[in-house]
């Protein structure tokens, strides 16, 4: 063990026996330089990672404008054209279908997630008045 204290001791005393006014300028910049980046460095309000994926320069865009940015699950330039509505027993990863109203109304209807919707007409701030589903063809 006293020997390693020993060596670290020589190399210590070698190294401030060679240090002169060049060295500690140097050793002063790279603290500064350092010390200048952690100070103003600020993190990004979202992570890098997320941001990559949330959206991606579309590749179809006019002349003299920039590239409009969409989400990265609509692929190339295209865009949604309806309510993507899917069939039961679909894949997860089939397009859906434009739909119309009635999807709108079945999705009502049946409910989403175990919970039946409802239907509500507001007249005013004050008067709600809440419908029966069952006469529109509800179970």
């Amino acid at each position: 063990m006293s020997s390693i204290l020993s060596q670290l001791d020589q190399g210590l005393s070698g190294l401030f026996s060679q240090w002169n006014a060049y060295s500690t300028a140097l050793a002063g910049a790279l603290v500064a330089i350092v010390a200048y980046r952690v100070v103003t460095s600020t993190d990004p309000e979202i992570h890098p990672m997320r941001l990559a994926r949330q959206s991606l320069p579309s590749a179809v865009r006019r002349e003299g404008e920039s590239a409009i940015y969409r989400s990265v699950d609509l692929g190339g330039g295209e865009l949604r054209t309806g309510l993507e509505v899917k069939d039961k027993g679909a894949s997860k990863w089939e397009r859906g279908r434009d739909g119309d109203l009635r999807d709108v109304w079945r999705k009502v209807i049946e409910g989403d997630q175990g919970k039946r919707g409802g239907l509500k007409t507001i007249l005013g701030s004050e008067n709600v008045v809440g419908h029966d589903l069952g006469k529109f063809g509800g179970p």
